[in-house]
């Protein structure tokens, strides 16, 4: 049996406990509740215009970006990651204006290729013409969509001159061109990434596609049958320079009107002097001066 001072320090220890189990309890009940774990929103990237687009604008890398926005909003006319990239529509044209940061669609989208491609593309009063080309002539296979270039024409003379210094002869007959289209690739990504295909090697373009005037379009096809038609690609600052439609003229274009070099040249001749002849008649002086009629008096 436990004495009398054994029973009252386990008294006295249950109730210390009983007091240390309240304050716990006190505690836990007058804390505040933690709080609420916030809900995972799921998001999905979707292709954007990265700054303001005008309509019939040819698309580069640039010109697209992703954007996380919630899963719940994506339509499917969103272009979203996963589902294309980006370099499938470097080339394309926009149908309509786009504002930054404003979804991209491909149905409001036209590609080389497709029916509406020219009529998104073009600009009032300019048509579509392609040339074929070859490794030097498409700037080394450099020109993408959107670029703009100028219009070289190199000639040889060789057959009709004997002089050296005027057998070959080169000239820039058109300026500030864009071009719409190469080879209407629908899937550019060999020029996109690093101007390669699958197998390695440098893809060279064989027809540009370039948007000119009614005036423009006659001279670039006469400049074909001149001689080597080239493309140089301008810089950056002439690409963003606003364009001013050059004026049409409704007359033939014949080859003189293409290259100077064919136009003929002004001979100046010297004043002819003309034959005059002093007659006496009789102690009379008379000048006679010579004339598509003869000899007549001189005026």
């Amino acid at each position: 049996m436990l004495s009398r001072g054994a029973l009252f320090g386990l008294g006295l220890l249950a109730m210390v406990a009983g007091l240390g189990l309240s304050f716990l309890w006190y505690r836990q009940s007058s804390a505040p509740p933690p709080p609420p774990v916030a809900a995972q929103i799921e998001t999905r990237a979707v292709l954007v215009a990265s700054h303001p687009l005008p309509a019939g604008t040819l698309l580069r890398l640039g010109d697209m970006a992703w954007d996380e926005v919630p899963a719940g909003t994506v339509v499917g006319a969103d272009i979203a990651r996963g589902t294309a990239s980006e370099t499938d529509f470097v080339g394309a044209a926009t149908k309509r204006a786009f504002a930054a940061r404003q979804p991209l669609t491909a149905a409001e989208l036209a590609k080389p290729g497709e029916r509406e491609f020219l009529l998104a593309v073009l600009a009032p009063g300019y048509r579509a013409v392609s040339i074929n080309v070859d490794a030097v002539q498409s700037a080394s296979g450099l020109v993408l969509p959107g670029d703009h270039v100028d219009v070289i024409l190199t000639q040889s003379f060789a057959a009709q001159s004997t002089d050296a210094a005027h057998r070959t002869v080169g000239e820039t007959v058109l300026r500030d061109l864009r071009v719409i289209a190469v080879d209407q690739n629908l899937n550019p990504v060999s020029k996109v990434s690093d101007s390669r295909n699958t197998l390695g090697e440098l893809h060279m373009p064989k027809t540009v596609t370039l948007e000119v005037t009614e005036r423009q379009a006659a001279m670039l096809l006469v400049a074909d049958q001149l001689g080597k038609v080239q493309l140089a690609l301008r810089g950056q600052q002439d690409q963003d320079a606003p364009r001013l439609p050059a004026p049409e003229q409704r007359t033939p274009t014949w080859a003189a009107d293409v290259s100077r070099a064919l136009a003929p040249a002004r001979i100046v001749l010297p004043p002819v002097k003309r034959a005059e002849v002093d007659v006496i008649h009789g102690g009379k002086l008379e000048r006679l001066c010579q004339t598509e009629a003869g000899m007549l008096p001189c005026q």
